[in-house]
C-alpha cells in the first residue's frame, strides 16, 4: 500500500456503502504515512460503524484479498485480511503512538482471541509495566512462530522486572539455544538475558550477550554503548566493593581499639583497686603495729606490784609482835622486826615485812 495519501470526494465517503470502504482504506493509508491523528478518526468511523467492514458489499466484489502488514510489536509483522479485527489491531498501534494505551488496551480485548490480538494486548500492557498481567496472558504459550516467540521475549521481560530471574532466563532459553528465530528476535532476546546477567552482577556474561551480537551485525545501533554501560556500573560495583571493604575493615579496626581500650582501662581499675587494697592492708599494719606498740609502751609506764596469796588466815602459827603506837606508824621500815604491817601499796591491808623489805604475803587480818 503506498504511502502517499488520497483525498476523496465527501459524497464517497458519504455512501453507505462506498463510504465505509473508502474511509477503511484511508485509514490504512493515513496510518502507514504517519497521519496518525487522521487515521484513528478514519478507523473509528468504519469500526463503530453499522455493518461489518468484511461484508461491505464493495470489499467483497473488488477487495476480496486485500490485506495488511501489520508491525504489531518488536518487528513481528502480521499480515492481516481486510476485516474488523485487522482494522482494530491497526486502530490500537495508532492510539499507542498516541500515548492512548489504555483506550488501545479497550479496543483489543474486545477481538476474538488470536495470537495477533495476544501480541498486541500484550505489548500494550508491557508499556503500560503492567507486568502480572503479562503473565497472565503468556501462560502456557509455546513457543513455534514468530509471535510466539516475541510473546515469550515479553513474559521474560515481565519476569525480570518482577525480580524472578531463573524465570526469565527459562523464557529466554528457546530463543538463545538455535538460530531459528530471526535475528531480530535473538537479538532482543540477548538483550534481556544481559539484562538479567547484568542484575545477578554477572558483568561478564552481560557483557558476552551483547558481543554475540555484535558478532552477527556490528551497524546495531546502541550496542557498543550498552557494554560501555555496563564496563561502568562493573567499576562502580567494584570501586563500591573496596569502599565497602574499606569500612568493614575501619569498622573492625575501631572495634579492636575501643576493646584495646576497654581492657586496658579494666586492667588500670583491677591495678589501681589492687593498690588501694595493697596500701589499705599497709596502713591496717600499721595501725596494729602503733596500737601495740602504744600498748607496749603503756606496759612500760605502770608501775609493777608484786602480789601474792592473800591469806584469809591468822598466820596463829607465826609469832608476830606486839603493835605498839611507835611500831605502827614507825620512822623507817629498816629498824622493824618481820611482821605484817599496814600495806604501804594499798593492795591489802596488811603486807609481810620480812625484817628487809616487804614480802608478797599480805593478809586481811591483822
Amino acid at each position: 500500500m503506498s504511502r502517499q495519501t488520497t483525498e476523496l470526494d465527501s459524497a464517497v465517503m458519504k455512501h453507505p456503502v462506498y463510504g465505509p470502504a473508502a474511509a477503511a482504506l484511508l485509514g490504512m493509508q493515513q496510518f502507514q504515512a504517519g497521519n496518525t491523528h487522521a487515521a484513528v478518526q478514519q478507523l473509528q468511523s468504519v469500526i463503530h460503524g453499522p455493518e461489518l467492514i468484511e461484508n461491505n458489499p464493495f470489499v467483497l466484489k473488488y477487495l476480496p484479498s486485500a490485506s495488511y502488514d501489520l508491525d504489531i510489536a518488536g518487528g513481528v509483522i502480521v499480515r492481516l485480511p481486510l476485516s474488523k479485527a485487522a482494522l482494530t489491531l491497526i486502530l490500537a498501534e495508532a492510539l499507542q503512538s498516541l500515548q492512548r494505551v489504555s483506550e488501545a488496551i479497550q479496543y483489543v480485548e474486545q477481538l476474538d482471541p488470536t495470537y495477533p490480538a495476544l501480541l498486541s494486548l500484550t505489548e500494550l500492557y508491557s508499556e503500560r509495566h503492567d507486568w502480572e498481567e503479562v503473565l497472565r496472558l503468556t501462560d502456557r504459550v509455546a513457543v513455534d512462530s514468530e509471535m510466539t516467540a516475541f510473546l515469550s521475549i515479553l513474559r521474560a521481560q515481565a519476569h525480570l522486572e518482577l525480580g524472578q530471574l531463573i524465570a526469565a532466563k527459562e523464557c529466554l532459553k528457546p530463543l538463545t539455544a538455535s538460530k531459528k528465530f530471526s535475528e531480530n528476535l535473538r537479538f532482543r532476546a540477548l538483550v534481556v538475558r544481559s539484562n538479567v546477567s547484568l542484575e545477578e552482577k554477572a558483568y561478564g556474561r552481560a557483557v558476552a550477550d551483547l558481543e554475540k551480537i555484535l558478532a552477527e551485525n556490528s551497524q546495531i545501533l546502541g550496542i557498543n554503548e550498552a557494554i560501555a554501560h555496563i564496563n561502568q556500573a562493573k567499576h562502580e560495583a567494584e570501586q563500591s566493593k573496596l569502599a565497602s571493604a574499606a569500612a568493614q575493615a575501619a569498622e573492625k579496626n575501631r572495634v579492636r581499639e575501643e576493646k584495646a581500650a576497654e581492657a586496658q582501662r579494666l586492667r588500670e581499675e583491677k591495678a589501681a583497686e589492687a593498690q588501694r587494697l595493697r596500701e589499705e592492708k599497709a596502713a591496717e599494719a600499721q595501725r596494729l603495729r602503733e596500737e601495740k606498740a602504744a600498748a607496749k609502751l603503756a606496759l612500760r609506764s605502770t608501775p609493777v606490784i608484786e602480789t601474792g596469796v592473800i591469806s584469809l588466815s591468822d598466820d596463829s602459827d607465826m609469832e608476830a609482835p606486839a603493835a605498839t603506837d611507835e611500831q605502827t606508824a614507825p620512822t623507817s621500815y629498816a629498824a622493824r622486826e618481820a611482821g605484817f604491817y599496814p600495806d604501804p601499796e594499798g593492795v591489802a591491808p596488811f603486807r609481810y615485812w620480812d625484817g628487809e623489805a616487804w614480802t608478797s604475803r599480805v593478809r586481811m587480818t591483822k
